[in-house]
């Protein structure tokens, strides 16, 4: 299985608040409306559907895609699994406390690729990953 990792990317929020927000991808529903979210932010959310267990975007030229909660294990990890979709693929947040009021965030992209595909895929999943971690760090923890 190859991985794709975002670096850590600090958050301004307990441990305890961060992986109680996104263990529950429905406490995200209104984040689109949120003030203070840079708007091309806001668009990428908006386009994002949030279920109770599950996240579903649309990624071209794969189509739909939902991820679906598959691991809680509080504080520290949070495992998404992709539901239909050919190819195996898991995203996993690691979060460390990083003090009182502050948690250390990785988000780990997981995908089986066979050698065809992975140098096609390769960049745009690294460039991903990264997105994906910069964004964990921008979430108004607070108002969601």
């Amino acid at each position: 299985m190859d991985s794709y990792k975002s670096g850590v990317v600090r958050i301004n929020h307990c441990i305890d608040k961060v992986y109680s927000k996104l263990s529950t991808p429905s406490s995200f529903k209104n984040i689109a409306n949120i003030d203070g979210l840079p708007e091309d932010v806001k668009q990428r959310i908006g386009e994002i559907e949030f279920g109770d267990d599950s996240i579903a975007f649309s990624a071209n030229p794969i189509g739909k895609v939902e991820l679906k909660v598959v691991e809680r294990k509080a504080p520290n990890r949070i495992v998404l699994q992709a539901v239909q979709l050919p190819i195996p693929l898991k995203v996993v947040f690691n979060l460390a406390e990083a003090g009182a009021e502050a948690t250390e965030a990785e988000v780990d992209i997981q995908v089986e690729l066979n050698m065809f595909i992975r140098p096609m895929v390769q960049q745009p999943l690294t460039d991903g990953a990264k997105k994906f971690g910069e964004l964990l760090a921008m979430l108004p923890y607070d108002a969601m």
